[in-house]
C-alpha cells in the first residue's frame, strides 16, 4: 500500500499578521475528518489557539498529533500511523533581532523529527519551515542563509538509518542552488519532482493581486533507505479549493498544500551500493560558496553594527560636553535637553554593540556549524578523489 503524505503552511500567524485566521482554522478543521492522507505536516501554526483547534480536529479524525506546543516553531505533524517519538530543534541561523516586523528571529522555525511506526519498521518525517527572505535585494545571500539551515537538516539526516521522509515550507523553487544541494547531498527524491503543482499562485484568493509567476515551495522529499526502490506516485495540490468565508469564496491559507504518495519495493541487486555514489564532486563547491557568502554577510553586519554603536556613543560624548559648556549653564532648559539626549544616545550605543558582538556571533557560529557538516559529507564522499 502506498503511503499518503501531505503537506500544509496554514498561515496561522497572530492576529494582524495574517487574514480571517479563526474562520480559516475551523474551515481547515472540518475538512480533516474527511482527508485521505496517512500524514499531514502543518507548518505556521503559530498561535496557541491555531494549534488547540487543529489538535482537536485531528485527534476526532482519528489522527495522532505531534507537536510541541509554544516552542514547536509553528511545526505540527498528524498521523494515522503510530507515533514512537517527536522533538523540535532550533535553527542555528534566525534571522536579524532588530528586524521585528520580520518575525524571523522571534518565531523561532527549526525542524521536527518525528518517527513512525509502520509494517516495514521505523518511518522517520522531518517537518520544516526555512527562511522566507532575509534580503529583497540579495537572492543569492537568501539561498546562503537557507543553505545553512538546510545543512543542519542534512546532519540529521544523516544520522538516521532506514526511509526518511523531509517535507515542509521551504521558501524556494526547485531551480534555487539550495534545492539542488539538499536534493544531491541526501540523494533523495522529492515526489513531485519533474510535476508543475505550484503552492503559491495567482489563483489562492491572499494571492491575487501577486505580480510573480505561480511557483511551489512546497515539497515532499523521500531517502530511501538501503536496499529499497522509491517509487513516487499521485502529486497535486492539496487544500486548493476554496472555502466560503464572511460571504466570500476564499482560501484556506496564502498558500495551497501539496500531496504525494510512494511505494517501496526491493531494489535490484547492487542499487543500493551504485545510489550511495551518486553525488556530484561540484556540489560541495556550491555550497561552501554560498556558505561563504552568509559568512561573509555576518562579519559585513558586525563592522556595521559597530560603526553605528561608535557613532551613538559620539554623539552622547558631544551631548555632555555641551551641557557643561559655560554659556549654557544659565539655561537649565537647554541643559535638561541634552542630559536627555545624551543619555538617550547611549541606548542605541548599547543596543548596536550587542548585536555586533552576540547576534554576529551567532550567525558565523551556524555558518560555521553547516560548514563542519558538509566537510563530513565530504570527507566520506566516494566520488571525491585526491
Amino acid at each position: 500500500m502506498p503511503l499518503r503524505l501531505g503537506t500544509f503552511n496554514v498561515w496561522g500567524l497572530p492576529s494582524g499578521f495574517a487574514k480571517d485566521v479563526p474562520s480559516r482554522m475551523r474551515a481547515l478543521a472540518s475538512r480533516l475528518q474527511g482527508l485521505d492522507l496517512d500524514v499531514l505536516l502543518i507548518q505556521e501554526a503559530w498561535t496557541d489557539e491555531v494549534q488547540d483547534t487543529l489538535r482537536n480536529a485531528a485527534l476526532q479524525a482519528d489522527f495522532g498529533v505531534a507537536d510541541g506546543g509554544s516552542s514547536s516553531g509553528g511545526l505540527m505533524v498528524f498521523s494515522r500511523l503510530p507515533i514512537h517519538s517527536s522533538q523540535f530543534e532550533t535553527f542555528r541561523f534566525r534571522g536579524d533581532p532588530e528586524r521585528l516586523v520580520q518575525g524571523e528571529f522571534l518565531g523561532g522555525k527549526g525542524l521536527q523529527t518525528v518517527r513512525l511506526e509502520t509494517d516495514r519498521g521505523p518511518l522517520h518525517l522531518i517537518n520544516t519551515h526555512l527562511h522566507a527572505c532575509y534580503r529583497h535585494s540579495r537572492p543569492l545571500l537568501n539561498s546562503a542563509v537557507r543553505t545553512a539551515q538546510l545543512m543542519q537538516i542534512i546532519g540529521v539526516v544523516n544520522d538516521l538509518d532506514g526511509t526518511t521522509v523531509v517535507g515542509g515550507d521551504f521558501n524556494c523553487t526547485s531551480a534555487d542552488l539550495e534545492y539542488e544541494i539538499f536534493s544531491k547531498l541526501t540523494g533523495s527524491t522529492e515526489l513531485g519532482e519533474g510535476t508543475f503543482h505550484p503552492t503559491v499562485s495567482k489563483n489562492n484568493y491572499y494571492r491575487r493581486r501577486r505580480i510573480g509567476a505561480d511557483k511551489r515551495i512546497d515539497y515532499l522529499f523521500v531517502r530511501s533507505g538501503s536496499g529499497e526502490r522509491l517509487r513516487p506516485q499521485s502529486p497535486g495540490t492539496l487544500f486548493a479549493e476554496p472555502e466560503r468565508i464572511r460571504r466570500r469564496d476564499r482560501s484556506l491559507s496564502d498558500h495551497y498544500g501539496f500531496r504525494a504518495a510512494f511505494e517501496l519495493d526491493v531494489a535490484p541487486f547492487g542499487a543500493s551500493k551504485i545510489r550511495a555514489r551518486v553525488v556530484d564532486p561540484e556540489i560541495f563547491d556550491v555550497a561552501r560558496n554560498l556558505l561563504k557568502v552568509g559568512r561573509d554577510e555576518a562579519d559585513r553586519r558586525e563592522k556595521a553594527h559597530f560603526l553605528s554603536a561608535g557613532s551613538w556613543a559620539a554623539a552622547a560624548v558631544v551631548a555632555s560636553g555641551i551641557r557643561r559648556h559655560p554659556a549654557l549653564d544659565r539655561r537649565r532648559f537647554m541643559k535638561s535637553g541634552v542630559s536627555a539626549l545624551a543619555a538617550v544616545a547611549l541606548l542605541p550605543t548599547i543596543g548596536y554593540g550587542m548585536l555586533a558582538r552576540l547576534d554576529s556571533d551567532y550567525k558565523r557560529d551556524a555558518f560555521d556549524d553547516a560548514q563542519q557538516i558538509l566537510v563530513q559529507i565530504e570527507s566520506k564522499s566516494p566520488t571525491r578523489t585526491a
